[in-house]
Protein backbone atom coordinates (compact mmCIF):
# COMPACT_ATOMS: atom_id res chain seq x y z
CA UNK A 1 0.00 0.00 0.00
CA UNK A 2 2.98 2.07 0.75
CA UNK A 3 4.36 1.71 -2.39
CA UNK A 4 1.25 1.44 -4.70
CA UNK A 5 -1.26 3.82 -3.06
CA UNK A 6 0.80 6.35 -0.58
CA UNK A 7 3.51 7.24 -2.46
CA UNK A 8 2.00 7.82 -5.86
CA UNK A 9 -1.33 9.29 -4.50
CA UNK A 10 0.83 12.10 -2.52
CA UNK A 11 2.67 13.34 -5.61
CA UNK A 12 -0.53 13.18 -7.27
CA UNK A 13 -2.51 15.59 -4.80
CA UNK A 14 0.27 17.96 -3.87
CA UNK A 15 0.55 18.39 -7.78
CA UNK A 16 -2.99 19.06 -8.56
CA UNK A 17 -3.43 21.25 -5.04
CA UNK A 18 -0.93 22.96 -4.73
CA UNK A 19 2.22 24.67 -6.78
CA UNK A 20 4.74 22.52 -5.43
CA UNK A 21 5.91 19.07 -6.69
CA UNK A 22 7.01 16.34 -4.60
CA UNK A 23 9.93 13.63 -4.84
CA UNK A 24 10.27 10.48 -3.19
CA UNK A 25 13.24 8.39 -3.43
CA UNK A 26 11.85 5.17 -1.98
CA UNK A 27 13.98 1.99 -0.49
CA UNK A 28 12.56 -1.18 -0.01
CA UNK A 29 13.88 -4.40 1.50
CA UNK A 30 16.48 -2.98 3.49
CA UNK A 31 18.02 -1.06 1.48
CA UNK A 32 18.43 2.14 2.68
CA UNK A 33 17.77 0.29 6.59
CA UNK A 34 17.70 -2.79 8.31
CA UNK A 35 14.09 -3.34 9.16
CA UNK A 36 15.33 -3.33 12.97
CA UNK A 37 16.52 0.76 11.76
CA UNK A 38 13.60 2.16 10.67
CA UNK A 39 12.56 3.86 14.08
CA UNK A 40 15.99 5.18 14.49
CA UNK A 41 16.77 6.41 11.06
CA UNK A 42 13.37 8.11 10.80
CA UNK A 43 14.18 9.87 14.32
CA UNK A 44 17.39 10.61 12.72
CA UNK A 45 16.71 11.70 9.76
CA UNK A 46 18.60 9.40 7.79
CA UNK A 47 14.93 9.11 6.10
CA UNK A 48 12.17 11.33 6.34
CA UNK A 49 9.53 9.07 6.34
CA UNK A 50 9.38 5.27 7.80
CA UNK A 51 7.31 2.30 7.23
CA UNK A 52 7.72 -0.33 9.79
CA UNK A 53 6.76 -3.10 11.90
CA UNK A 54 6.78 -1.71 15.19
CA UNK A 55 7.15 -5.51 16.42
CA UNK A 56 10.84 -5.14 15.73
CA UNK A 57 10.83 -2.33 18.90
CA UNK A 58 9.33 -4.38 21.51
CA UNK A 59 11.24 -2.42 23.97
CA UNK A 60 11.13 1.13 22.46
CA UNK A 61 7.84 0.98 21.55
CA UNK A 62 6.15 -1.57 24.19
CA UNK A 63 2.40 0.34 24.14
CA UNK A 64 1.96 0.18 20.25
CA UNK A 65 2.69 -3.73 20.56
CA UNK A 66 -0.53 -3.63 21.92
CA UNK A 67 -1.96 -5.70 19.27
CA UNK A 68 0.32 -8.14 20.42
CA UNK A 69 -0.93 -8.67 23.76
CA UNK A 70 -4.84 -10.07 22.96
CA UNK A 71 -4.05 -12.76 20.32
CA UNK A 72 -6.75 -14.44 19.45
CA UNK A 73 -8.13 -11.08 18.48
CA UNK A 74 -10.77 -11.00 15.27
CA UNK A 75 -8.92 -12.66 12.20
CA UNK A 76 -10.26 -9.43 9.42
CA UNK A 77 -7.72 -6.75 8.99
CA UNK A 78 -10.28 -4.47 8.59
CA UNK A 79 -11.79 -5.04 12.32
CA UNK A 80 -8.30 -5.53 13.03
CA UNK A 81 -7.49 -1.76 11.66
CA UNK A 82 -10.96 0.13 12.82
CA UNK A 83 -10.14 -1.14 16.31
CA UNK A 84 -6.50 -0.17 16.40
CA UNK A 85 -7.43 3.71 14.78
CA UNK A 86 -9.77 3.53 18.35
CA UNK A 87 -7.57 2.66 20.54
CA UNK A 88 -5.09 5.27 18.96
CA UNK A 89 -7.22 8.12 19.04
CA UNK A 90 -8.47 7.35 22.68
CA UNK A 91 -4.59 7.13 24.08
CA UNK A 92 -2.79 10.32 23.04
CA UNK A 93 0.95 8.74 24.50
CA UNK A 94 0.98 6.36 21.40
CA UNK A 95 1.59 9.73 19.23
CA UNK A 96 3.31 11.47 21.92
CA UNK A 97 6.16 8.62 22.46
CA UNK A 98 6.35 9.37 18.90
CA UNK A 99 6.74 13.26 18.93
CA UNK A 100 8.57 13.58 22.38
CA UNK A 101 11.14 11.01 22.36
CA UNK A 102 11.70 9.76 19.53
CA UNK A 103 11.66 13.08 16.95
CA UNK A 104 8.98 11.74 14.37
CA UNK A 105 4.96 11.89 13.70
CA UNK A 106 2.92 9.20 13.45
CA UNK A 107 0.94 9.23 10.74
CA UNK A 108 -0.99 5.87 10.27
CA UNK A 109 -1.59 2.43 11.38
CA UNK A 110 -1.58 -0.68 8.87
CA UNK A 111 -2.51 -4.15 9.59
CA UNK A 112 -0.26 -7.37 8.73
CA UNK A 113 -3.07 -10.62 8.01
CA UNK A 114 -4.26 -12.97 10.53
CA UNK A 115 -1.37 -14.39 11.59
CA UNK A 116 -0.48 -18.18 11.74
CA UNK A 117 1.54 -21.14 12.03
CA UNK A 118 4.41 -22.07 9.27
CA UNK A 119 5.64 -25.33 10.90
CA UNK A 120 7.68 -28.44 9.27
CA UNK A 121 5.18 -30.52 10.50
CA UNK A 122 1.44 -31.10 10.97
CA UNK A 123 0.71 -29.17 14.24
CA UNK A 124 -3.07 -29.46 15.10
CA UNK A 125 -2.70 -29.46 18.82
CA UNK A 126 -1.19 -27.02 21.61
CA UNK A 127 0.95 -30.03 23.10
CA UNK A 128 3.06 -30.53 20.06
CA UNK A 129 4.88 -27.29 20.62
CA UNK A 130 6.34 -28.50 23.92
CA UNK A 131 9.71 -28.63 23.72
CA UNK A 132 9.94 -27.30 20.24
CA UNK A 133 11.60 -24.21 18.81
CA UNK A 134 9.13 -21.31 17.57
CA UNK A 135 10.53 -18.25 15.64
CA UNK A 136 8.29 -15.09 15.71
CA UNK A 137 9.19 -11.30 15.64
CA UNK A 138 9.51 -10.89 19.28
CA UNK A 139 6.49 -9.70 21.31
CA UNK A 140 4.36 -12.57 20.06
CA UNK A 141 6.67 -14.96 21.40
CA UNK A 142 5.15 -15.77 24.79
CA UNK A 143 2.07 -17.19 22.62
CA UNK A 144 3.77 -20.30 22.32
CA UNK A 145 6.36 -20.07 25.23
CA UNK A 146 3.29 -20.61 27.39
CA UNK A 147 2.68 -23.83 25.76
CA UNK A 148 6.45 -24.90 26.48
CA UNK A 149 7.78 -23.97 23.01
CA UNK A 150 11.14 -22.56 22.82
CA UNK A 151 10.79 -19.03 21.43
CA UNK A 152 13.48 -17.69 18.59
CA UNK A 153 13.12 -14.05 17.82
CA UNK A 154 13.96 -13.51 14.38
CA UNK A 155 12.71 -10.92 11.20
CA UNK A 156 10.92 -12.51 8.33
CA UNK A 157 13.54 -12.67 5.88
CA UNK A 158 15.20 -14.61 7.94
CA UNK A 159 12.89 -17.58 7.99
CA UNK A 160 13.90 -19.76 5.22
CA UNK A 161 17.78 -20.01 6.96
CA UNK A 162 16.08 -20.39 10.12
CA UNK A 163 13.95 -23.61 8.74
CA UNK A 164 16.76 -24.59 6.77
CA UNK A 165 19.36 -24.62 9.46
CA UNK A 166 16.67 -25.64 11.99
CA UNK A 167 17.01 -23.08 14.25
CA UNK A 168 13.21 -23.85 14.96
CA UNK A 169 10.79 -25.97 13.69
CA UNK A 170 7.92 -24.19 13.36
CA UNK A 171 7.16 -20.00 13.19
CA UNK A 172 4.44 -17.64 13.95
CA UNK A 173 3.39 -15.86 10.49
CA UNK A 174 1.64 -14.56 8.23
CA UNK A 175 0.55 -16.41 5.14
CA UNK A 176 2.23 -14.18 2.55
CA UNK A 177 5.77 -14.97 3.64
CA UNK A 178 5.30 -18.62 2.35
CA UNK A 179 5.13 -17.94 -0.62
CA UNK A 180 7.11 -15.29 -0.62
CA UNK A 181 10.09 -16.97 0.72
CA UNK A 182 9.55 -20.20 -1.16
CA UNK A 183 9.13 -22.23 1.97
CA UNK A 184 7.64 -24.97 0.54
CA UNK A 185 10.24 -27.56 0.49
CA UNK A 186 11.74 -26.64 4.29
CA UNK A 187 8.26 -26.07 5.91
CA UNK A 188 5.28 -27.34 4.22
CA UNK A 189 2.65 -27.27 6.59
CA UNK A 190 0.37 -23.79 6.61
CA UNK A 191 -2.01 -23.76 10.17
CA UNK A 192 -4.79 -21.56 10.05
CA UNK A 193 -5.09 -21.49 13.57
CA UNK A 194 -6.45 -17.39 13.59
CA UNK A 195 -4.41 -16.18 15.76
CA UNK A 196 -5.82 -12.79 14.88
CA UNK A 197 -4.60 -9.78 12.31
CA UNK A 198 -2.18 -7.34 14.37
CA UNK A 199 -2.45 -3.50 13.18
CA UNK A 200 1.15 -2.91 14.04
CA UNK A 201 2.72 -1.37 10.91
CA UNK A 202 3.37 2.25 10.71
CA UNK A 203 3.59 4.82 9.03
CA UNK A 204 5.88 7.90 10.60
CA UNK A 205 7.71 10.97 9.51
CA UNK A 206 10.76 12.89 11.25
CA UNK A 207 9.44 15.90 12.92
CA UNK A 208 11.78 17.98 11.19
CA UNK A 209 11.21 17.18 7.81
CA UNK A 210 7.58 17.56 8.49
CA UNK A 211 7.89 21.03 9.34
CA UNK A 212 9.87 21.82 6.91
CA UNK A 213 6.84 21.42 4.46
CA UNK A 214 4.31 24.31 3.07
CA UNK A 215 1.20 23.55 5.60
CA UNK A 216 -0.98 22.62 2.34
CA UNK A 217 1.54 19.66 1.79
CA UNK A 218 1.31 18.80 5.38
CA UNK A 219 -1.87 18.76 5.45
CA UNK A 220 -2.13 16.51 2.46
CA UNK A 221 0.43 14.31 3.66
CA UNK A 222 -1.80 13.80 6.86
CA UNK A 223 -4.97 13.19 4.83
CA UNK A 224 -2.82 10.81 2.27
CA UNK A 225 -1.67 8.76 5.05
CA UNK A 226 -5.19 8.37 6.44
CA UNK A 227 -6.76 7.45 3.41
CA UNK A 228 -4.15 4.70 3.10
CA UNK A 229 -4.81 3.39 6.10
CA UNK A 230 -8.48 3.27 5.45
CA UNK A 231 -7.84 1.09 2.35
CA UNK A 232 -5.11 -1.07 4.12
CA UNK A 233 -8.10 -3.34 6.27
CA UNK A 234 -9.97 -4.35 2.82
CA UNK A 235 -6.33 -4.54 1.05
CA UNK A 236 -4.63 -6.66 3.83
CA UNK A 237 -7.80 -9.18 3.90
CA UNK A 238 -7.66 -9.15 0.30
CA UNK A 239 -3.82 -10.36 0.69
CA UNK A 240 -4.68 -12.92 2.42
CA UNK A 241 -7.29 -14.59 0.66
CA UNK A 242 -5.40 -14.34 -2.53
CA UNK A 243 -2.07 -16.28 -0.78
CA UNK A 244 -4.32 -18.53 0.74
CA UNK A 245 -5.18 -19.86 -2.55
CA UNK A 246 -1.49 -19.33 -3.99
CA UNK A 247 -0.14 -21.71 -1.17
CA UNK A 248 -2.74 -24.45 -1.92
CA UNK A 249 -1.88 -24.29 -5.99
CA UNK A 250 1.79 -24.29 -4.91
CA UNK A 251 1.81 -27.57 -2.69
CA UNK A 252 1.67 -26.34 0.60
CA UNK A 253 -0.30 -28.60 2.86
CA UNK A 254 -2.66 -26.29 4.26
CA UNK A 255 -4.30 -27.44 8.26
CA UNK A 256 -7.49 -26.29 10.00
CA UNK A 257 -6.53 -26.17 13.69
CA UNK A 258 -9.30 -27.65 15.51
CA UNK A 259 -11.33 -25.53 17.04
CA UNK A 260 -10.93 -26.78 20.55
CA UNK A 261 -7.19 -26.72 20.68
CA UNK A 262 -7.72 -22.94 19.77
CA UNK A 263 -9.90 -22.39 22.73
CA UNK A 264 -7.65 -24.98 24.85
CA UNK A 265 -4.34 -22.52 23.69
CA UNK A 266 -6.69 -19.12 24.37
CA UNK A 267 -7.84 -20.19 27.81
CA UNK A 268 -3.64 -21.19 28.31
CA UNK A 269 -2.98 -17.47 28.08
CA UNK A 270 -5.90 -15.95 29.51
CA UNK A 271 -4.02 -14.32 32.47
CA UNK A 272 -1.04 -13.32 30.05
CA UNK A 273 -2.52 -10.28 28.87
CA UNK A 274 -2.95 -8.76 32.52
CA UNK A 275 0.46 -9.96 33.69
CA UNK A 276 2.17 -8.18 30.41
CA UNK A 277 0.23 -4.82 30.82
CA UNK A 278 1.82 -4.62 34.22
CA UNK A 279 5.03 -5.54 33.76
CA UNK A 280 4.96 -2.84 30.82
CA UNK A 281 3.69 -0.27 32.95
CA UNK A 282 6.27 -1.15 35.93
CA UNK A 283 9.09 -0.82 33.30
CA UNK A 284 7.86 2.11 31.04
CA UNK A 285 5.64 3.71 32.96
CA UNK A 286 2.95 3.60 29.55
CA UNK A 287 -0.50 2.98 29.99
CA UNK A 288 -0.84 0.06 28.69
CA UNK A 289 -3.41 -1.35 30.56
CA UNK A 290 -5.72 1.55 29.63
CA UNK A 291 -4.52 0.84 26.06
CA UNK A 292 -5.68 -3.26 26.47
CA UNK A 293 -9.08 -2.39 27.67
CA UNK A 294 -9.54 -0.03 24.60
CA UNK A 295 -8.36 -2.39 22.46
CA UNK A 296 -10.64 -4.96 24.11
CA UNK A 297 -13.51 -3.14 23.68
CA UNK A 298 -12.87 -1.54 20.30
CA UNK A 299 -12.56 -5.29 18.92
CA UNK A 300 -16.05 -5.98 20.11
CA UNK A 301 -17.55 -2.82 19.19
CA UNK A 302 -16.78 -3.92 15.72
CA UNK A 303 -18.91 -7.35 16.21
CA UNK A 304 -15.95 -9.79 17.31
CA UNK A 305 -16.13 -12.12 19.92
CA UNK A 306 -13.54 -13.01 21.69
CA UNK A 307 -13.13 -16.69 22.29
CA UNK A 308 -11.62 -15.77 25.74
CA UNK A 309 -12.54 -12.41 27.41
CA UNK A 310 -8.92 -11.05 29.01
CA UNK A 311 -9.70 -9.49 31.89
CA UNK A 312 -7.63 -6.59 32.85
CA UNK A 313 -6.99 -4.87 36.56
Amino acid sequence: MAHDFFVPELKKRVAERTTHKVEVLEGWASSILKATEVLEGTESGIVDLGYFCYCHEGGKLALHNFPYYAPFASPDATIANKAARRVYDQIPQLHEIFTKTNSQRHLAIMPIDNYGIIAKFEFTAVDQAKGKKFGGAGPNLPWVERMGAIPVSVTGPEFYTAFQTGLFEGAIAFVSIMDNLKLYPIAPYYVRVNLGSMSIFGLNVNNASFERLPKEVQAILVETARDMEIKGGPFTQEVFNKYIGIIGQNGAKIVNFPEAERKKWAEALKDWPNERAAEIEKETGAPMKATLKAMLKAVEDEGYVWPIRYKID
